[in-house]
């Protein structure tokens, strides 16, 4: 294992391997993150890293299937993301990541972590 990965406990392809575990596929995450499904298969061999925006995206992707994991198990990830949600006035949250919505799926997990919902 190399320092870097060793001493955060976090790598690109960790980040995505994560993600794609939590039953978002790669062409998904392309188009959370404004890049082609090949691209995020690029990140998770090691080939490759992000450009900032992509990785900031990817990262608040990781985010959110870590804090979806506190309430749900994988499964539970992957249907809370793609269902319509009374909290977003039933929109689903994946479509609301793609169109770079961010903030309001990030706070509906909040509130669902809290128990508010």
């Amino acid at each position: 294992m190399g320092a870097e990965t060793a001493a955060s406990g976090f790598s690109f392809p960790s980040l995505v391997e994560e993600i794609r575990a939590n039953g978002l596929t790669a062409a998904e995450i392309g188009l959370i993150t404004g890049v082609r499904d090949r691209q995020v298969q690029n990140w998770a061999a090691g080939s490759s890293r992000p450009t900032a925006e992509a990785r900031d995206r990817l990262v608040d992707i990781h985010y959110l299937v870590r804090q979806l994991r506190h309430v749900y198990l994988a499964q539970g990830v992957e249907i809370w993301l793609h269902a319509r949600n009374p909290e977003l006035d039933g929109e689903r949250p994946i479509e609301m990541l793609i169109e770079g919505r961010f903030e309001p799926v990030v706070n509906a997990v909040q509130r669902l972590r809290a128990g508010a919902m």
